[in-house]
């Protein structure tokens, strides 16, 4: 059913999954069966580390009957764009598009495993990933996997088709670092970069040494480096807390919900204009958020967080 033939002013936005069936099914049981609210997720329905407790073909079945019956739209998350360029291959080289690193296979393997790699099911998935839009605009309310880059979204436009989806010619440049649509898909599914001032560097959560920092482009009046990165609490006191060499533009006007960031603490929303539904469900110990919101009202405020463990 096309998005704009479902008017309902009740719209649910649910946070990345990573696999955990269990609270995908504690969330839904909070839910009226006969309310007619629309769910979005936000993407990231994939990829954890191997456990009783992910069910990576629980997860995704119960997701597409809900896109199939016309109750739900799923977004694409990073997660589902990396499972494609794992299984894809370029049509001149014959290379994966997202190369196969023992860091990649890591993320990507228990997945894998679910589904059986290169078997017809995990076919099927992909092609199913690749009919995923990268956003959706309801006029009122938008959805996107990690940022709401007005400018990204305009360059994105030629390659996408008319239901913000990766059109099929546009996959073999998506992973090509040289190529415009890389730096594009990067802003829109894993956000916003900036490159820390000389000398200074972090290790991310799989011990990588990073020099680049994601952006709280939501926070409006962030002056210092460490005021506007976004990085695993832990490691905050190695960005450096001195002013910014250039100011970060927040967003400002029609509100957006993203997933992705993985946030810690009380839900709340981030600003007057962005709510962010991720707070790293993945582990065990950390609930399944949606937010709740209704178009009738209009009034970001107004919306209610929904928890599920």
């Amino acid at each position: 059913m096309p998005h704009s033939q479902r008017l309902t002013s009740k719209k649910i936005f649910i946070g990345d999954i990573h696999g955990q069936s269990g609270k995908l099914a504690a969330l839904m049981t909070y839910l009226d069966p006969h309310d007619d609210a629309m769910l979005i997720f936000l993407g990231d329905l994939i990829d954890n580390q191997p456990g009783t407790h992910i069910d990576h073909l629980a997860v995704l079945s119960q997701v597409k009957a809900m896109v199939d019956s016309g109750r739900a739209i799923c977004l694409m998350g990073n997660h589902e764009f990396n499972a494609v360029g794992w299984a894809m291959r370029h049509p001149v080289s014959g290379l994966p598009l997202r190369p196969h690193t023992a860091n990649n296979n890591r993320q990507h393997r228990a997945f894998l495993d679910d589904v059986t790699e290169n078997s017809p099911p995990h076919a099927a998935w992909i092609d199913w990933f690749k009919t995923l839009p990268l956003f959706i605009d309801f006029g009122d309310i938008r959805a996107i996997h990690a940022c709401w880059d007005q400018a990204a979204l305009a360059q994105l436009r030629p390659w996408l088709d008319e239901e913000n989806r990766l059109k099929p010619e546009s996959w073999q440049f998506a992973f090509d670092k040289q190529h415009e649509l890389y730096g594009l898909l990067e802003t829109v599914l894993k956000g916003p970069e900036m490159t820390l001032p000389e000398g200074y560097s972090f290790l991310d959560k799989t011990g990588i040494e990073r020099r680049n920092i994601r952006v709280r482009w939501w926070l409006e009046g962030a002056t210092t480096w460490r005021q506007v990165a976004q990085v695993q609490p832990e490691v905050a006191d190695c960005i450096p807390d001195i002013p910014l060499t250039r100011a970060y533009p927040a967003l400002t006007g029609t509100p957006v919900v993203v997933g992705h960031y993985t946030l810690a603490g009380e839900p709340a929303v981030l600003s007057q204009s962005v709510i962010c539904v991720d707070y790293n469900a993945a582990k065990a110990q950390h609930p399944l958020i949606a937010w709740e919101y209704d178009s009738v009202s209009g009034d970001v405020a107004s919306g209610r967080f929904i928890y599920a463990k």
